[in-house]
């Protein structure tokens, strides 16, 4: 058994000895190296047929297979355009603007009306009233609470026509300016008097703006605040105008009482 080879068929003899040889798989051992010789021609010849098909359609068939000229770029010539810069536009000169400076504020010997002072302070050297000219605001010394020129109305507040009716005149136009009882000192120190100052920390001055319109009849009407500081002030300043109960002469414009715009300035003196 030693001398057997597997590449002979002696050996399936002993595989199958005392066995059904008639059952298929003795056939098949036997029949196994004629089998395998068989497929490799099979695979040979069929990959010779697939490489030969191309030649053999070539060789007929020489006319679809011709050769596609390359164009040779050798010698093309490409010409560029020239590319022009933008030019870009000088800027313009842009005129020097010349400043003209402010004139200095002319300032008026003639006081219209007198500085809101206390009671206690009133200077009783008050200067008239009846040349409407527009001063330099003063201060008084002392913590009192104190005004300057309040007979100067807005123009936004106003209007220029003179008419009848309900229109708010400029006191510029009056023929008559409107007049306090006993004068203007005294409504100024009604309202020196009866302001109520808090006490606010720091020194210097506040100064709150109130405006308000004397009616036809001399009462006052529209009080609000145009500037407000702060420190309760504005409303205070607007208390003290609606608590004044005593009636002004109207302004006059051709015999007539118009209402008329009134601005007031109160300045607070701080500790």
């Amino acid at each position: 058994m030693s001398k057997l080879s597997i590449y002979e068929t002696g050996w399936i003899n002993l595989v199958f000895q005392d066995r059904n040889k008639e059952y298929g798989a003795y056939q098949l051992r036997q029949d196994s190296t004629k089998t395998a010789l068989t497929s490799l021609f099979m695979g040979v010849l069929f990959l010779f047929s697939a490489l030969s098909i191309p030649i053999i359609i070539t060789y007929f068939n020489p006319d679809r297979t011709a050769p596609i000229a390359i164009p040779d770029f050798t010698n093309t010539i490409v010409q560029l355009t020239d590319i022009i810069p933008n030019q870009l536009e000088p800027k313009k000169s842009v005129p020097e603007i010349k400043t003209k400076n402010a004139e200095a504020p002319i300032k008026s010997a003639q006081l219209v009306n007198p500085v809101i002072v206390q009671a206690s302070q009133a200077n009783q050297d008050i200067a008239k009233n009846s040349d409407n000219t527009v001063v330099s605001n003063t201060t008084a010394e002392g913590t009192g609470i104190i005004g300057v020129n309040p007979a100067t109305p807005s123009g936004a507040e106003t209007t220029t026509a003179i008419e009848t009716g309900n229109a708010i005149i400029n006191s510029v136009s009056l023929d008559k300016l409107p007049e306090f009882p006993g004068g203007i000192k005294k409504f100024y120190t009604y309202v020196g008097t009866n302001f109520e100052k808090k006490e606010l920390e720091g020194s210097g001055s506040i100064r709150v703006y109130v405006s308000f319109v004397i009616e036809r009849d001399g009462s006052m009407s529209d009080i609000h605040v145009k500037r407000d500081p702060g420190y309760g002030l504005g409303k205070e300043a607007v208390r003290v105008l609606k608590s004044l109960r005593t009636k002004w002469s109207p302004g006059m414009i051709d015999g007539k009482a118009v209402r008329t715009a009134y601005n007031l300035p109160i300045t607070v003196q701080m500790n």
